[in-house]
């Protein structure tokens, strides 16, 4: 049996630009590592919110109150 990949996506406030973006995934990349997480990316929506999705095998479950921290000490970014 496989355990297959999957995508989480969660909305976050805060992230305007390329800085932001970089900065965000930065504090992510060490916390999805300790998480046994797979890859971390930001999609800039053009709204007020920037879509964060993480991939990461199905048995996993993310720990969202790791990632809202890791994103609060990379600029204050809030998971919404």
């Amino acid at each position: 049996m496989t355990d297959n990949f999957v995508s989480s996506r969660y909305r976050v406030e805060g992230i305007r630009d390329s800085n932001d973006v970089t900065a965000a995934l930065q504090e992510l990349y060490d916390v999805c590592a300790d998480l046994g997480l797979g890859q971390a990316m930001i999609e800039m929506t053009g709204n007020r919110t920037a879509d964060l999705v993480v991939k990461h095998k199905e048995s996993v479950s993310p720990d969202v109150a790791a990632i809202a921290a890791a994103l609060q000490r990379a600029g204050h970014f809030l998971l919404v």
